[in-house]
């Protein structure tokens, strides 16, 4: 072929198909409709263009050229629509509610860790007193200090801003590492940080039993309690399965046992985000306001409860079957 005289007629016509990809690529709708059939037109022509180099000339650049220039226009004329942003995230937040109930079994380890930690502290602390120094962090002291004192300081509206703040900064990136920690330490590290969380909240307990205002404590942190400790146990889940995927690989080598649970991984450390920006706000203006009286905190925390668990057992169930279930190991 001559390949001067060829590119010298068609040249013209891939540079324009460029151009209609350049502004394409956001969204098709970029184009009005005689800007789309010419686009459909000059796909057509580069495709034709394409298998004519192909098979009367070596030109190595040119061929790669044209299939870089048609398989471009080809994810842009057949790429699935984007879908509505209310749409995307009710399909997130199925996702979320269909990982939960899929991994349950490594959330439920995750509870039972903590909860085992939480009662076993108190005993272990009366037997062995001195085991209260290594359990409660110095830094926990002050903090320890004021909830038998009942002291919990009522806040202006600026300060309770300012704490949720904190608090949706702090919390998820306390989440993130709990989590994440799994896929290096053979699901270790995520041990470690929900047992060291249930025996700070078993030490106060015990504490705040010794001075009689044990319901004191956990009626002001129930209500934020159910989602931070929901989130809490959920990215514990996220670390479980990263390390028993390590530990226990299965037919895979460990690198693709990682890669096989790591989607529902990521979703359980992104729902775990989520769950400790929820209780952010509860926690700054709810939980420790003193003037909410210590029954409806009680009656917020059980109806919480109760609609979280109907959302995680329910929400998204019909499409159940339809989700691709990865291999339990």
């Amino acid at each position: 072929m001559n390949e001067e005289a060829f590119l010298a007629r068609r040249q013209d016509r891939w540079t324009r198909l460029v151009t209609l990809c350049d502004r394409a690529s956001i969204s098709p709708t970029a184009l009005n409709g005689e800007e789309l059939k010419e686009f459909i037109r000059l796909y057509r022509g580069v495709s034709r263009d394409l298998a004519v180099v192909r098979t009367q000339s070596n030109n190595a650049p040119l061929i790669d050229y044209l299939n870089d220039l048609a398989g471009r226009a080809y994810g842009i004329l057949y790429r699935a629509p984007a879908k509505p942003f209310f749409a995307t995230i009710v399909s997130a937040v199925e996702r979320a509610a269909q990982t939960f109930r899929r991994r349950f079994m490594f959330i439920l380890a995750s509870f039972i860790l903590f909860a085992g930690a939480g009662i076993t502290t108190p005993v272990l602390i009366k037997t062995v007193p001195d085991t209260r120094a290594i359990l409660v962090p110095e830094q926990m002291e002050a903090s320890f200090a004021g909830w038998k004192n009942g002291l919990v300081d009522e806040r202006t509206s600026g300060e309770s801003t300012m704490m949720t703040a904190f608090y949706a900064s702090n919390n998820p990136r306390a989440a993130i590492l709990t989590g994440a920690v799994g896929a290096g330490t053979f699901g270790i590290g995520s041990v470690i940080f929900i047992v060291m969380n249930g025996a700070i909240i078993g030490a106060l307990g015990l504490e705040m039993a010794s001075v009689g205002k044990l319901g004191f404590l956990f009626a002001n942190i129930a209500p934020h309690g159910v989602p931070e400790l929901s989130g809490l146990f959920i990215s514990g889940a996220a670390g479980l399965l990263l390390g028993w995927a390590l530990v226990f690989p299965g037919r895979f080598t460990r690198g693709d046992a990682l890669r096989e649970v790591g989607p529902d991984a990521v979703t359980l450390l992104a729902t775990s985000v989520v769950m400790m920006f929820i209780a952010a706000p509860i926690e700054g203006f709810f939980s420790f306001n003193q003037s909410i009286p210590i029954p409806v905190k009680i009656i917020v925390a059980v109806i919480e409860l109760v609609l979280w668990t109907l959302f995680w057992m329910n929400f998204g169930r019909s499409k159940d079957a339809k989700t691709p279930s990865e291999t339990q190991r």
